[in-house]
């Protein structure tokens, strides 16, 4: 019923209906007699609207006896007084008197309400209208205040109505100087409420029957006077305007220059409406509305203090997506709360959103702090016009700059790529001649990354192991404990045709006696207690592929007699078990001990020994290849940092001389506890002070290369000669590596191998 009586308001007829209908409907089925009164008056006002006279006639008398049925006496006679105005209103004077005192005689009735109040005056003044009733000053002085007390308590539809017909009255009475001013109040109020009412709602409310007299009171009135002078004013300023906004087109179109395109909109639509001030705002990457342009009258950009303006006003018309305008925003009830408005004292307000492609993306803002509806209804449609043109524009210019914006970045990607192509082409240019040398000295076929060295026994040792892998001949591998066996042993393996077989590892010195020939031969089901099911041996879980014994010299004499018979046929039987088995398994062994003299001695037997050492291997200490200790220290804290999926952490080179010069009697696998030990103790640099006190002790090393002058070995004297260069270049060039290179006559990345080489800080 709300809806119907505003959409009436409005004077969108058909929408008035619907809502009517569905009103009566609901009504009817589950409605109170007062609900079902309040329907049939509103269907009154439809009816007198659409012309109807005679059916709202009708309706207003249904509508009272409902009220009065429902104890509503007051707004009973409304009904009825509304009833005596749609029958003078329909010619019929006699019945509209008639009816007007039964209102007055109704029980119970109430006056001085604003509501009857109201309705008794409109009903004076539709009888007037058809002669009845008081003269017309009489009846148009009785209208004029209670038109202003409506528009002050906010009723603005009652209040224009009374004051165009108050205005009405005094034009034919021939008080022409108070109909123009009722005129003016009443033209006021209407605007204001067109203002507020939705775009496509306007029209309906420009074809309501008063309306018309808003623009003249009759051929007669001096308000009239000079209409044709002032329609041909009217059309010659709109022809204007649509000249200069063809012209504002061309300029926004070709200005593409994002900062000054958003001025050039501002300060066009503080030209088009006259207003004060105008700013333009736009959407930041959290939504929020960011002013980028705030200009005035003289197109001069205010400074961030006179930043003031309605945001509320501004955000409602951006989430709303239609423009809002209003002639007195102080007055406005729809800004009431907003403190902005108040606190600036606020008057015509204009703010048109601002929207591409579908999505409201910021406002046009424009505004007037000292007079009263700046903005008519030809700026509206002009600056929502601009908004249309300048949302393309300052999306082509936004583009464009984004377009730049990446151009730049591809050119400065593009020069940066330049650089570090030339580094890379430099540096792979060194790797190359560094795998060529590496290449050379090693002349190696297979991968032994997990073996560091490159010292002369060690480029020695990877050239045996390239002929022993691709045989089945058991291998010897003789060293002190920790110097990589193990590594050694599934080297050969890994790179050999049975790579894809299992790899055995078994320490002989690590099983008892009595269990040592179970765990390599198996036992069978029942063989001794606890022997609850057939179990496979070392020997055939390893079948086709390599078995590694480490520490074999702690084998017992009876333990190397059965070894020695699987190396010699091939096949053996489970303990416990009668079936005998062939494999065929590749031996490696690795000893701490000297297997030959264990011979001489009689403590391991010499057919094993002979049928074993086929192939012997000899791993140096790490004492005696002293120049691999930066190589493996390198390896080990990259291994490390990979762990820990952290960067590796630098050695200072005061530690890494510690390192070098200690004896390390547990070989590399000391050393890997060393380094493991300082990695979790230090902080971001590996000092001697997180080496443990018997290595820090040990003192600087030189001794990896020897100090005899006289010595005519070419690699120590090429190594001095360097050291000696390296030191003069960087000092000559005050640590500048691009400048040492240049004067050492070579490449930066080939300085920095040689520094790293030795060891420079």
């Amino acid at each position: 019923m709300n809806a119907a009586n505003l959409f009436v308001q409005l004077g969108d007829l058909s929408a008035a209906r619907r809502a009517l209908d569905r009103a009566d409907s609901e009504s009817a089925t589950r409605g109170t007699a007062l609900a079902r009164a309040l329907v049939a008056f509103v269907e009154g006002d439809l009816a007198r609207r659409e012309g109807r006279a005679e059916e709202a006639t009708t309706a207003y008398a249904a509508a009272a006896a409902r009220f009065l049925e429902s104890g509503q006496q007051r707004r009973a006679a409304s009904a009825t007084l509304a009833r005596a105005e749609a029958l003078a209103l329909a010619a019929r004077p006699g019945d509209a008197a008639v009816v007007f005192g039964e209102a007055l005689a109704t029980a119970g009735l109430d006056a001085t309400a604003n509501d009857v109040e109201v309705a008794q005056t409109k009903a004076r003044l539709a009888l007037a209208g058809v002669g009845v009733g008081e003269a017309d000053d009489a009846l148009a002085a009785r209208a004029e205040p209670l038109a202003r007390a409506e528009a002050g308590r906010g009723a603005r539809p009652a209040a224009w109505r009374l004051a165009i017909t108050a205005a009405r009255l005094f034009d034919r009475s021939g008080e022409r100087e108070r109909a123009r001013h009722l005129q003016s109040f009443a033209q006021t109020i209407f605007q204001e409420i067109r203002m507020a009412s939705p775009e496509h709602h306007r029209p309906g409310l420009d074809a309501d029957p008063d309306a018309p007299w808003l623009g003249a009171l009759g051929p007669a009135s001096p308000l009239a006077a000079g209409g044709d002078v002032a329609l041909a004013a009217r059309a010659a300023a709109t022809e204007s305007r649509l000249r200069r906004l063809l012209r504002i087109n061309k300029r926004l179109n070709s200005e593409l220059r994002l900062p000054r395109l958003l001025e050039l909109i501002v300060d066009t639509v503080i030209e088009l409406t006259d207003a004060e001030r105008g700013f333009l705002l736009l959407e930041d990457d959290s939504g929020e509305l960011v002013v980028k342009v705030a200009r005035n009258i003289d197109q001069k950009t205010l400074e961030t203090e006179e930043f003031e303006l309605s945001r509320s006003i501004a955000r409602r018309a951006a989430a709303g997506g239609e423009p809002i305008v209003t002639i007195d925003a102080a007055g406005d009830t729809r800004f009431r709360e907003a403190l902005s408005v108040s606190d600036l004292h606020l008057r015509s307000v204009l703010a048109v959103p601002l929207v591409v492609k579908g999505r409201a993306v910021g406002t046009i803002y424009a505004d007037h702090r000292l007079r009263k509806g700046v903005f008519d209804d030809d700026d509206v449609r002009f600056v929502i016009d601009v908004a249309d043109q300048a949302a393309i524009a300052i999306e082509n210019a936004r583009l464009l700059a984004e377009l730049r914006r990446r151009e730049r970045q591809v050119e400065a990607l593009n020069r940066r790529l330049e650089v570090e192509l030339a580094a890379r082409g430099e540096e792979l240019s060194g790797m190359k001649q560094e795998l060529r040398e590496n290449r050379e000295a090693l002349a190696v076929r297979y991968d032994y990354r997990n073996i560091v060295g490159r010292t002369p026994r060690m480029l020695e040792l990877f050239r045996l192991l390239d002929r022993l892998t691709d045989t089945a001949l058991p291998v010897v591998i003789q060293g002190e404990s920790g110097t990589g066996k193990e590594l050694v042993a599934r080297a050969i393996h890994f790179n050999g045709p049975r790579k894809d077989r299992p790899f055995v590892s078994e320490n002989c010195a690590a099983i008892p006696e009595t269990l040592l020939e179970s765990t390599l031969f198996g036992y069978a089901r029942g063989a001794f207690t606890g022997a609850e099911r057939d179990t496979r041996g070392l020997f055939e879980v390893a079948d086709g592929g390599t078995l590694f014994l480490d520490e074999v010299g702690e084998m017992s004499p009876a333990m190397q007699g059965k070894l020695l018979r699987v190396l010699q046929e091939g096949e053996f039987r489970r303990v416990g078990g009668e079936r005998t088995r062939k494999v065929d398994v590749r031996i490696v062994v690795a000893t701490n001990r000297d297997l030959q003299r264990m011979v001489e001695e009689g403590k391991f037997r010499q057919d094993l020994y002979f049928r074993l050492a086929v192939a012997r291997i000899s791993l140096p200490p790490l004492r005696e290849r002293r120049e691999d200790i930066p190589l493996i220290v390198e390896h080990l804290l990259a291994k490390r940092a990979a762990g820990a999926g952290t960067p590796a952490k630098p050695l200072d080179p005061g530690a890494l001389a510690r390192l070098v010069a200690y004896r390390w009697p547990g070989n590399v696998r000391e050393l890997e506890n060393e380094i493991t030990r300082a990695h979790a103790l230090s902080g971001e640099r590996i000092s001697v002070d997180d080496l443990s006190p018997a290595i820090a002790a040990s003192g600087q090393a030189e001794t990896v290369a020897p100090t005899d002058f006289d010595s005519l070995l070419l690699k120590p004297r090429v190594e001095r000669l360097e050291r000696s260069l390296l030191r003069e270049a960087l000092g000559r060039s005050g640590n500048n590596q691009t400048k040492a290179a240049e004067l050492l006559g070579l490449s930066r990345f080939g300085l920095q191998k040689k520094l790293k080489r030795y060891r420079f800080a």
